[in-house]
Order: C-alpha cells, then structure tokens, then sequence
C-alpha cells in the first residue's frame, strides 16, 4: 500500500465520521513515511471544520482531539470548497490548521486517481 485516500461526507452532528477519518489518517502516517495518506472532507463533511460548532452538546465528539491527531502527524486535509458554501460558511469559517487546503468540486476527480486505496466514510 503506497498511499491512502480518506473520504468523509458525513458532519459532526450523528455521527463520528469526522473524528474516525482522521483517526484512521493518522495511523496510516503512524506506520511510517512511506505511506501518503490523505483525508478530504467533502458534502456535509465540511461541517466537521467550521469554527465554534458544538458537538458535546449532543453527546458527539469534538473535533480538537482529532485536530490535535492530525497536527501531531501533520495529517494533510482537504475541504470542498462549494461544499462548504452550500452551508452557508466560507474560507474564513474554518479552523486555523496549517495542513488544511480548499480545493474546487472539480478537482475531486484528480485527487483521487492519485491514490491507491481510498476509503469512504
């Protein structure tokens, strides 16, 4: 396995995709450096970064432990850009995480032929 792709739709609220993907991203960068992982959120995914949202308050888990994880490994992350502006956030909405990038719907394709395994979640 030379590199892994980690797709998450799901938000924050119901389920805990978001926290699971970068979980999973980080074990494989665990494993050591020969292995790309990367991890896009994308559709309702996006939420999973925006700023000040409160997941606790319905018994879900919060995205700092995760964020943490993923900065401790330096755990590239992708956000969808129209995705995001379909919940009404922007750019500006997200968390401060210098791994994070914003990329176009349309560059989803390419992103993920350049990798050998992807997973959904």
């Amino acid at each position: 396995m030379e590199s892994v792709l980690i797709l998450c739709k799901n938000g924050p609220f119901g389920t805990n995709s978001g926290v699971e993907a970068i979980r999973l991203g980080a074990g494989y960068l665990g494993l050591g450096e020969d292995i790309d992982c990367k991890l896009v959120f994308y559709q309702a995914g996006v939420t999973n970064l925006v700023n000040n949202l409160n997941p606790e308050r319905v018994n879900m888990d919060a995205m700092d432990e995760g964020i943490e994880m993923a900065d401790l490994t330096e755990l590239p992350i992708v956000v969808v850009r129209e995705d995001l502006f379909q919940f009404g956030f922007s750019e500006e909405d997200l968390i401060d995480y210098e791994a994070l990038t914003v990329v176009n719907r349309d560059d989803l394709p390419g992103i993920i032929d350049e990798y050998s395994m992807v997973f959904h979640m």
